[in-house]
């Protein structure tokens, strides 16, 4: 459910069939069943938040696609570690909870999944993983303190310039879904 009105697939017009249509096939695979938690697909989720402005969806959620490109340095792993991540530290409900599903799906690991709900930095993780964590959160909290250190710090780690646009990209989308999940009361 939203605090505004949206548009049920089921009576979408054929330009918001064919955003809706453009935006779904981008998703990865773990995204196909919905999270019990959660609002259905169909005018209660984040998409369906978008529903009256299909334009806008279309090119929000293609760049989310683009992003999630398996052609591109990071894993599904890293994709939702950061989804999460920057979620949890946005304090936004709906995609918090969404994502911690998405990487359970991913890693089929409910120890991590425990741990990062609780506390990333409890989580089990490689030093490249925490770095990249880190690294995002500092992104969603407040990007200005980010510095030429910290890229050094995940070149360190073994990321490259593409691996560290790739991952801020992530980030900062998240820090922009998560503002509209929480504006527009989504999943609440």
């Amino acid at each position: 459910m939203t605090w505004i009105e949206t548009v049920p697939k089921s009576k979408a017009d054929a330009a918001l069939k064919a955003a809706l249509e453009a935006q779904h096939a981008l998703y990865p695979k773990e995204y196909e069943a919905g999270v019990a938690e959660l609002p259905d697909h169909d005018g209660g989720g984040i998409v369906a938040a978008h529903s009256l402005l299909p334009d806008a969806m279309k090119h929000a959620f293609s760049t989310f696609g683009a992003l999630m490109s398996p052609d591109l340095p990071l894993s599904r792993k890293d994709h939702e570690l950061i989804a999460t991540v920057v979620s949890q530290s946005n304090c936004t409900f709906y995609c918090s909870t969404s994502h911690r599903e998405f990487l359970r799906r991913v890693t089929l690991d409910n120890a991590l999944i425990d741990a990062i709900k609780s506390d990333w930095r409890t989580a089990e993780l490689t030093e490249r993983e925490r770095a990249m964590l880190e690294y995002a959160e500092q992104v969603a909290l407040d990007a200005t303190q980010v510095s030429p250190a910290d890229h050094e710090k995940l070149r360190a780690v073994g990321f490259d310039d593409r691996a560290i646009l790739q991952a801020t990209m992530i980030a900062a989308w998240f820090c922009y879904i998560n503002r509209m999940a929480d504006a527009l009361g989504v999943g609440r």
